[in-house]
């Protein structure tokens, strides 16, 4: 959701435009951004009444890194407890604003995006997906699909692995690296079936996996099942990715200082972890590979170098917390494990740097 926003800095007025829009904060593209820890005033104007709110800077995305994550260079702001009335106000009209943009998603207007090089399989899949009561979206090659997807947010894409230009898992991770088209489910469909295959498509973050021939009935009630559950879901992915573009340390610094809550998937090989988060803490951590202390989980996954991501918003599910340590405090200890390793593996390290 992007909301036209006036930023006030040192008595300097700055327009800008927010996404990530919530009760308690929100990110302001903005470049270059201002550091973390800056307090400003956020004013936005909708239906031209000025509301306006006292943020502090929470953390900030410059170029480099905006571009690594597929998002806009910026600030994360997070509001401060209401401390007069005219920011009480400033709360309501955010949540009036959530509160329309959520029910301008009706659950009869069902999106679905496909795409496939074949124009006999589009043709077929557009029409039948069209009787079957979607909007149909069309595209003949992985750019096409992208920018469609850009264009309008479909509630679920169906896109062929093997196309021209762009494949369909390029698709997959393009998709992935934008927030507003994370969380919408992907089907691929291919004459490639082989468990490889399949595995490949689900670390990248596909939903569903389609082997042809099918039937165009099948389509139909999968398309259908995974848009549903895209409009009903609470949980939703908000960002994926490859670890080779984004170190893990990165991506654990930025949720701790956008106080994320939600749980961090990450896959490498045959092997996958997952990281719970409440309000930027660290409380669960377990691995396929072990079910040892959770803090022992995370030190050990931070030397995953190569792998894929996913972070999905939401409450985590458990019955206690397991362990509330920070992110910077596992790092440091992360660091500092690694620094013992390299001494016991060199003892004459220290004489070099003499």
């Amino acid at each position: 959701m992007n909301l036209p926003v006036e930023i006030i800095h040192n008595g300097k007025k700055v327009r800008a435009v927010s996404q990530d829009l919530s009760p308690m904060g929100m990110f302001i593209r903005l470049s270059p951004p201002l550091d973390a820890g800056t307090i400003l005033q956020v004013v936005i104007s909708p239906n031209g009444q000025r509301h306006v709110m006292t943020g502090q800077v929470t953390h900030a995305l410059s170029e480099v890194e905006a571009r690594t994550l597929g998002r806009y260079p910026g600030v994360g702001v997070m509001f401060r407890d209401p401390m007069r009335p005219s920011e009480q106000q400033f709360l309501e009209a955010i949540a009036r604003l959530l509160e329309r943009h959520n029910a301008s998603r009706t659950a009869a207007d069902l999106r679905i995006l496909v795409a496939d090089s074949q124009t006999r399989i589009l043709e077929r899949l557009s029409t039948a997906l069209g009787t079957a009561g979607f909007v149909v979206a069309t595209a003949t090659n992985g750019i096409e699909a992208i920018g469609a997807c850009l264009s309008k947010t479909p509630d679920v894409a169906l896109i062929e692995r093997d196309m021209p230009v762009v494949d369909g898992l390029h698709v997959l991770q393009e998709m992935g690296r934008h927030g507003e088209l994370a969380s919408v489910p992907v089907m691929i469909m291919s004459s490639n079936a082989t468990d490889l295959a399949r595995l490949q498509a689900f670390q990248l973050g596909a939903a569903d996996y389609i082997p042809k021939p099918f039937t165009v009935l099948e389509v139909i009630l999968r398309a259908r099942r995974w848009a549903r559950a895209f409009q009903r879901d609470t949980e939703r992915v908000v960002l994926r990715g490859s670890l080779v573009e984004v170190g893990l340390p990165t991506l654990l610094q930025m949720f701790e200082q956008e106080k994320k809550t939600g749980q961090l998937a990450v896959t490498r090989d045959q092997l996958v972890a997952w990281i719970d988060f409440i309000d930027g803490k660290i409380v669960r951590a377990r691995s396929s590979e072990s079910d040892g202390d959770p803090r022992d989980v995370v030190l050990k996954v931070l030397d995953w170098k190569h792998g894929f991501f996913e972070l999905s918003a939401g409450t985590p599910n458990l019955a206690k917390v397991e362990v509330e340590t920070s992110v910077t405090h596992l790092l440091l200890e992360h660091a500092r494990l690694q620094d013992e390793a390299t001494r016991v593996d060199d003892p004459n390290a220290d004489d070099r740097l003499l």
